[in-house]
């Protein structure tokens, strides 16, 4: 994930080709990326740092 991530916010992809390769890869973190966002904000729901 993180070669994938320093590869689109570092590079400029000039292949439409690449780019694609890119975007469908980081669409398979999703479900997981997803899955951290609400296991963090439960664990700060459950610390009481939210208002």
């Amino acid at each position: 994930m993180r070669k994938l991530r320093n590869q689109m916010v570092h590079e400029y992809i000039e292949d439409p080709n690449i780019l694609a390769d890119a975007l469908n890869n980081g669409h398979r973190f999703v479900p997981i990326l997803l899955d951290v966002a609400e296991a963090l904000t439960q664990a700060i729901g459950r610390r009481g740092w939210l208002q």
